[in-house]
């Protein structure tokens, strides 16, 4: 069996949807640039970084950090666009399948049956307990 060797120079460690998704995101942040007339120079001093890795990053290259990408959305001012996207809240498959793993019954922790009684309620045995107006666990 011959392991796939990790790293950028092999084309067969990137599944091809993620390479196609790098280099629009690559695509996507030149053209952001340029319509801002910002050079590659420009972009570069504005993330602290090198025109190198500036032109890594627009041309796709797999071997560039998420965080450089994630400075450039910052400096071009689509980082929150970024975080709404990923917010868990966007995230349908997530939960769906956090839905479907949610118990049917939520049971004591002694598994003795206790009678729900209406808020402010004094006790079974008519004595109000010292925490009834504090919330637990919130």
């Amino acid at each position: 069996m011959t392991s796939a060797r990790k790293g950028s120079n092999n084309p067969t460690a990137m599944p091809p949807p993620v390479a196609r998704a790098l280099r629009q995101l690559g695509h996507d942040l030149s053209v952001a640039r340029r319509t801002r007339r910002w050079t590659q120079q420009d972009l570069a001093q504005r993330m602290d970084t090198s025109v190198s890795t500036v032109r890594r990053m627009e041309d796709g290259n797999p071997g560039t950090a998420l965080h450089t990408f994630l400075r450039a959305l910052h400096v071009l001012g689509r980082l929150e666009d970024m975080v709404r996207i990923m917010a868990l809240d966007q995230d349908a498959l997530g939960l769906a399948l956090t839905q479907q793993q949610l118990p049917q019954r939520v049971r004591s922790a002694g598994g003795k049956k206790t009678k729900a009684r209406p808020f402010g309620a004094p006790a079974e045995d008519g004595q109000a307990t010292p925490d009834d107006d504090e919330l637990t666990g919130f």
